[in-house]
């Protein structure tokens, strides 16, 4: 209860101090704008209107029933039509918004909280911006010549807005890869013109005199590409100006969610009061400002850490240096022993697979359109046990990410650790904070800990140390099966199997390690996934026509004597699976063809496997349910 009665308090103090722009500021924006030529007598008394809360002259003579609607978009969710020229939304509407409980308008408390408070704040700088750009655009997306609405709504804008009001793209073409320091001076140059909007508006006193971090950011051009517009520099700053005007609520959340990481354990109060410490004028903690105060959070470095072994693929694959995989993991490992808990890495080799005959792997047809390849790999040894790790490799991307140091949250299942590694790379809240120190940090938390800290007040979304990437989802675990070890099978699971798949034959491979090692790497769901890793293994369509050539591959695998299955074609609409094994026992061949159950594959092929009976009674008896059907294979 004391808690509580705190936070409330908390909360109030916060609040109040976000203050309503008065008259006399308001009166003296409007003025400037009229002299800085942005705004025209009548958009500077317009202006001052909507800000009181009176009747715009806009409408004088005009029914209201009749005037096209505009639409805004509200607490990110969807777009309000309303009046030209009413873009305050009162907290009324915002709660009758909030209370619907169904797309598009759920799922957006936040949102509709901080729209709340910058409605309480009214008017305040975020209105008055919003008021001449939403008016500004009814204008340029409604024009007609006739229009009694659109034409009072251009007289209110002076010369200043032209560009704007007569807006049109600029296409820049800028390549990672043939960009010069020269080009990015030339960008910089290009954009000079659209930054007038932030010098405009600053000096209408939309912006702290001091303020210059939108200048500073397209001081830099390689912050500048694609397309730019006046449109776009305008909206931007609007953003910004939005964002200083939520300042106070955005830190308050922040403050009350580094209570509840200090109830979570993952900080005590002194590294809490610390962190407080680290605030900057209208900027809010970034993940280094906590993380490096959190004595679970292991810091990789930029400068030492991390370049010195990085490489980015570029229409090439498997070209990262051995040496710098093998050094990097046992930096982490060295690092992670100092800070968290004894662990030693040993016996780090690292591999690199074979092409086929025709010098390409056996993905490289489809390399366009994935823009990512897994060429090499890596074994380690963590306290003595064996761990594997493909190395994901993603084009234009760093393949120092969360998906490549699985391993770690591998060897906390086999402890029974209920905490988990999470790869957490510095955030932003507005584009312009200045990322430096460039820190990465492998962070072991709770589960709480980390739902804590997937806060858009915090951090956003953090990546567990986990297969699974946008666009590449292969042996993936994902973010709500981190902490829920009974999804998938366990490392004591997938060496039982092990030990009973090497005795029956149906795993051929000579190292029983690696073979365990590989098959917990896929993160397997059931025992039929482990099951791939047999030769036998496949999939296909279950009609005749595509299982009969498909089987027959699997016995050359197998190395058995050359069969040829020949099925009549008065067969080919019977079973598949029986007619494949009775072809198979008339040739004397000890194998018979099973279907394994919740096989089906993205394409809607099935999995088989060719088993010796005996086998395929030991696997029954072991998992019941890995066939499909009850007769399935007799």
């Amino acid at each position: 209860m004391r808690y509580l009665l705190f936070v409330l308090l908390f909360v109030s103090r916060i609040t109040a101090n976000a203050q309503q722009l008065p008259f006399s500021t308001v009166d003296d924006m409007a003025r400037k704008l009229r002299q800085l030529e942005v705004l025209t007598p009548a958009g500077q008394e317009e202006l001052v209107r909507f800000a009181q809360g009176l009747p715009l002259r806009l409408y004088q003579g005009l029914d209201k029933m009749q005037v096209p609607k505009q639409a805004v978009f509200v607490a990110e969710a969807d777009f309000l039509d309303i009046l030209p020229g009413q873009t305050h939304i009162p907290p009324a509407i915002l709660d009758s918004l909030a209370a619907i409980r169904q797309y598009p308008w759920s799922g957006h408390d936040n949102e509709f909280a901080e729209a709340r408070f910058l409605s309480g704040q009214f008017p305040s700088r975020h209105d008055l911006f919003n008021f001449l750009l939403h008016s500004a655009d009814y204008y340029r997306f409604n024009y007609d010549s006739s229009d009694t609405l659109t034409n009072r709504l251009l007289s209110w804008f002076g010369p200043a807005m032209a560009p704007y009001l007569t807006d049109s793209t600029l296409e820049l073409a800028v390549s990672d890869q043939t960009d010069t320091p020269e080009a990015q001076q030339e960008r910089v140059a290009v954009y000079a013109p659209y930054l007038r909007w932030v010098d405009l508006f600053r000096q209408a006193g939309f912006l702290p005199e001091t303020d210059s971090v939108i200048n500073a950011y397209y001081h830099n051009g390689k912050n500048i590409y694609g397309s730019v517009s006046h449109t776009n520099a305008l909206q931007e700053l609007g953003r910004y100006i939005t964002y200083l005007d939520k300042y106070p609520y955005l830190k308050q959340q922040q403050l009350l969610r580094l209570d509840t990481l200090q109830q979570s354990g993952l900080i005590d109060g002194t590294e809490k009061q610390q962190i407080i410490t680290r605030y900057k004028p209208c900027t809010l903690l970034s993940s280094d400002d906590i993380l490096s105060a959190c004595k679970t959070a292991v810091p990789l470095y930029t400068a030492t850490d991390i370049l010195p072994y990085d490489l980015v693929p570029q229409h090439t694959y498997g070209q990262i240096p051995v040496a710098a995989i093998r050094v990097l993991y046992q930096r982490v490992t060295d690092k992670i022993s100092r800070q968290l808990f004894p662990l030693t890495a040993t016996d780090i080799r690292v591999q690199k697979a074979t092409p086929d005959a025709d010098g390409l792997y056996p993905y490289q047809e489809q390399l366009a359109l994935s823009r990512s390849a897994k060429i090499l790999s890596a074994t380690l040894r963590l306290n003595g046990r064996l761990y594997r790790e493909t190395i994901d490799e993603k084009e234009f991307e760093s393949w120092i990410r969360p998906e490549n140091f699985q391993f770690l949250n591998h060897y906390l299942e086999d402890r029974h650790d209920p905490r988990r590694f999470y790869f957490i790379t510095p955030n932003r809240f507005t584009r312009y904070e200045p990322l430096q120190p460039d820190t990465v940090y492998l962070a072991l938390l709770t589960r709480q800990q980390a739902g804590l800290l997937q806060s858009p007040y915090l951090f956003g979304r953090i990546e567990g140390c986990y297969n699974g990437s946008p666009g590449d989802y292969d042996y993936a675990v994902y973010p709500y099966q981190y902490f829920d070890t009974a999804s998938r099978l366990t490392k004591v699971q997938i060496d039982s199997l092990v030990t009973l798949c090497r005795s029956q034959g149906i795993f051929l491979q000579q190292d029983t390690a690696l073979l365990q090692a590989s098959i917990r790497e896929h993160n397997p769901v059931f025992y039929q996934d482990a099951l791939s890793f047999s030769p036998a293994c496949f999939s296909s369509a279950a009609a005749l026509p595509g299982l009969l050539p498909r089987t027959q591959d699997a016995l050359r695998q197998l190395r058995t004597r050359q069969v040829l299955l020949a099925v009549p074609e008065t067969m080919e609409n019977a079973d598949a699976c029986s007619v494949i094994n009775e072809a198979l026992g008339k040739q004397g061949v000890p194998f018979r063809l099973y279907q394994l159950a919740n096989g089906e594959d993205s394409y809607g092929d099935q999995r088989y496997i060719l088993l010796k009976p005996a086998a395929a009674a030991a696997l029954k008896t072991f998992s019941p349910g890995i066939f499909a059907g009850a007769d399935s294979g007799r």
